[in-house]
């Protein structure tokens, strides 16, 4: 069965480069692999049919680890998950949200960036 879910690149370089090519903003995510709530997005949230599809149609996204992503990080951050919605051309900061969310609350979060 196809199971949907927000695309993700795999490098920063890579989703900056595809945002730029589709004119869309990116949406970075700060994460950890043992982050429950940040694994509960990644295995609930993202695969929420009306989440993905919006995110995938308006966004290129990226997730970054924060230990082994360290030296990247293009902002600073007090917690994970940490979502930061970035215009790809000037990597100026459009909206932020933090921490775990449920699909209706993270549709909405979506919703609102100036894209």
């Amino acid at each position: 069965a196809f199971s949907s879910s927000i695309n993700f690149e795999s490098s920063l370089q890579e989703a900056k480069e595809e945002a730029i090519k589709k004119n869309r903003p990116l949406m970075i995510m700060y994460s950890t692999p043992t982050c429950p709530e940040c694994n509960y997005m990644k295995k609930k949230v993202f695969k929420d049919k009306e989440v993905s599809s919006y995110a995938n149609k308006n966004f290129v996204s990226v997730v970054m680890d924060i230990n082994e992503n360290k030296k990247e990080l293009p902002f600073k951050f007090i917690g994970i998950p940490s979502f930061f919605f970035v215009d790809a051309r000037t990597m100026t900061l459009l909206d932020k949200s933090l921490g775990g969310m449920r699909e209706k609350e993270f549709l909405s979060v979506l919703k609102k960036v100036d894209k």
